[in-house]
């Protein structure tokens, strides 16, 4: 008899514990089955920060590209851009992303193209980001600076400034508005007095405008979008450009890197204008996982490929050429490996301590 109700003890146990696998079983599949990229972006919102003012250029190719990254992502999350001031260069935005920015594919960014040269030469970006560990998502335009001096200025030429002082306004020092002015001044005796602490082109403009200053740097586009008015009135007369090949349009306007007198110099502004590569760039922060890591980049590339995008920048005067987040990766490797000399010389050109 005891063994019989021993027996059903067991029974009812048993019983219990196959009723509870069974329960558990669904549970513990789901949880097995990893989220795909769709199911993940489905209702999330994307935030872009960007590394700089109302109205200059970056902000104007980033309110571009967000509905059409929205429009190819599978979940279609909203897009939305967050400006960053505070500082020149976009250092706020690099020190964001790598630092606090959420690192599930929701917080990507587009910092000005400096930034990638700044942390092998500027002291006050050195160890606060490393873009070695951005995910590079991909570039929708490289941009060449400039040095452009307003009408009223009492020097009109790069020869001109080597005799006469020109006030110009900057961002900040990891800023291309002072990196070309400060490297002429090293490089080919100009004397241009750089005021940093303006926030963005917008309010380089008004400084123009008001006589605080007497030029400004960043991109000629920044100019076309923007003030067109200080083209067709000639007000604004670029000098100077940095990059590694030149402007169309002003092929007679030299480069930055044709001024070098020394084979040492022309290294380190090779480096500096190696910039350039990185214009309006994309990325995603540190540790985002790879599958939605590789969603932003083929939502990315197929945006650049959009007709609707391409007839919105031609109308906008916004020129699109493109690189791919795998190639931008490589080229961020490959710079930030640079000669310790070179970076040694630019640093001092630059004036970094």
């Amino acid at each position: 008899m005891a063994e019989r109700r021993g027996t059903k003890r067991w029974a009812a146990r048993a019983l219990g514990f196959a009723t509870l696998f069974a329960l558990a079983t669904p549970i513990l599949a789901g949880a097995a089955r990893a989220q795909s990229v769709e199911e993940f972006y489905k209702d999330k919102t994307i935030t872009l920060f960007v590394g700089s003012g109302v109205g200059g250029s970056y902000d104007m190719y980033a309110r571009l590209l967000v509905p059409y990254l929205s429009k190819h992502l599978p979940g279609n999350p909203t897009v939305v851009v967050k400006l960053m001031l505070g500082g020149g260069g976009g250092l706020p935005t690099a020190i964001h992303m790598q630092r606090t920015a959420p690192r599930d594919g929701t917080a990507i960014g587009m910092t000005q193209q400096t930034i990638v040269v700044a942390q092998l030469i500027e002291s006050v970006a050195a160890g606060k980001y490393d873009v070695n560990t951005w995910g590079w998502i991909g570039l929708m335009a490289p941009i060449r600076n400039m040095l452009a001096l307003w009408h009223t200025a009492p020097a009109q030429t790069l020869e001109e400034a080597r005799e006469k002082e020109v006030i110009v306004g900057s961002m900040g020092r990891t800023s291309p508005t002072y990196i070309v002015p400060r490297v002429l001044n090293e490089i080919h005796g100009t004397k241009f007095k750089i005021v940093t602490g303006y926030n963005g082109i917008s309010g380089l403009n008004v400084a123009m405008e008001r006589g605080e200053i007497q030029g400004r740097g960043a991109s000629w586009l920044s100019v076309v979008t923007a003030t067109p008015h200080y083209i067709t009135e000639k007000k604004l007369k670029p000098i100077v450009f940095d990059g590694l090949t030149r402007e169309p349009g002003f092929e007679d306007v030299p480069l930055l890197i044709e001024l070098a007198k020394t084979e040492q110099q022309k290294q380190a502004l090779t480096l500096i204008s190696s910039s350039a590569e990185f214009g309006r760039a994309v990325f995603a922060a540190p540790e985002t996982p790879a599958d939605r890591l590789a969603a932003l980049r083929r939502a990315f590339d197929a945006a650049m490929k959009d007709p609707e995008l391409l007839a919105e920048a031609k109308k906008r005067q916004m020129p699109i050429q493109p690189q791919t987040g795998e190639a931008l990766q490589k080229v961020a490797a490959r710079v930030t490996k640079a000669f310790p000399e070179a970076v040694a010389y630019a640093r001092e050109l630059q004036g970094s301590k």
